[in-house]
């Protein structure tokens, strides 16, 4: 297999990665700091977006594969890169590195394990069996929306084991893969609603359902926009500026019920503590893991 990289600029990177893409179909992969500062200036910035990514090289690489003899598709490829160069007037320089192919399909399965937080164990669909105990959510991480290895996962899934939800009503927002919300489902909760603005985690999360044998309403919402019930618990791991505009949180839970949140750098934690408590909320328990911070609140 050939690894192609074309080293240019922000102002060619697309129209450069358009061309490679013809020579590597698996996919083209686009290093652009350029891309990290808009976002960063955007309303849709992590809080937990590191400033030293803004230091990367202002240069960008456009990286693709080629399984095949590259002696091929050479001399196209140039001629089709150095017109580029010569049209849009920008830099552009194409290096071309044999790798070793190997059997990822199979492979990448190693970087996943069980994960085990109290009684609940996040287990690869492939390692259903090595599990004897514990409540049991069954995902396929190959589309990695959220395995139960981050942090803040695991966070959630600890407060969540204080509660008694049988028979109780669920929000997940932010929900990703539907780790949390299957989680509660499993716990005994009578239905779980799970919300999510990106599309193709909404596919995983369904494929993630099925795996568990869980039913559950599936939307592609924000936060909790439009919702005009009410229920015991929110579960939301997104990130604290985020969290911070769950301004009608105090609207969808019950008297009594509970909000799980994380996300949250240790950093940010205490304003938005104040933030709930302000609209009714009371903390009932704060759990940290490095940097991360979890937060069990309660609906006065």
């Amino acid at each position: 297999m050939i690894k192609i990289t074309c080293i240019t600029n922000h102002e060619g990177a697309e129209l450069v990665a358009d061309a490679l893409y013809h020579y590597s179909p698996s996919g083209v992969t686009v290093l652009d700091k350029e891309d990290v500062a808009e976002l960063w200036d955007s309303e849709l910035v992590f809080d937990y977006l590191d400033d030293a990514v803004l230091d990367r090289p202002s240069e960008v690489s456009v990286i693709g594969y080629y399984e095949g003899d590259y002696s091929e598709i050479s001399d196209d490829l140039e001629k089709v890169l150095t017109r580029i160069k010569s049209e849009m007037d920008i830099p552009l320089s194409l290096c071309s590195d044999e790798v070793k192919e190997e059997d990822w399909s199979e492979n990448w399965k190693q970087f996943y394990e069980i994960i085990e937080v109290k009684d609940f164990r996040v287990v690869p669909i492939w390692k259903k069996d090595e599990v004897k105990e514990g409540t049991v959510i069954l995902i396929d991480p190959g589309s990695a929306f959220g395995t139960g290895e981050h942090e803040s996962t695991r966070l959630c899934l600890s407060l969540l084991s204080e509660l008694d939800l049988e028979g109780k009503t669920v929000i997940d927002t932010g929900a990703g893969s539907g780790i949390l919300g299957i989680a509660a489902a499993k716990k005994g909760a009578k239905s779980v609603l799970f919300r999510d603005i990106d599309p193709s985690s909404l596919n995983n999360l369904r494929e993630n359902l099925e795996l568990n044998a869980v039913e559950g309403r599936v939307e592609r919402a924000s936060l909790l926009e439009g919702i005009d019930e009410k229920v015991d618990l929110v579960l939301a791991n997104i990130t604290a500026d985020i969290l911070s505009k769950m301004t009608n949180a105090d609207e969808v839970v019950k008297q009594g019920g509970f909000l799980i949140m994380s996300g949250i750098i240790d950093k940010y934690a205490a304003d938005l503590i104040r933030l709930f408590e302000k609209n009714g909320f009371a903390l009932v328990k704060e759990e940290r893991d490095g940097i991360w911070v979890g937060l069990l609140m309660r609906r006065l």
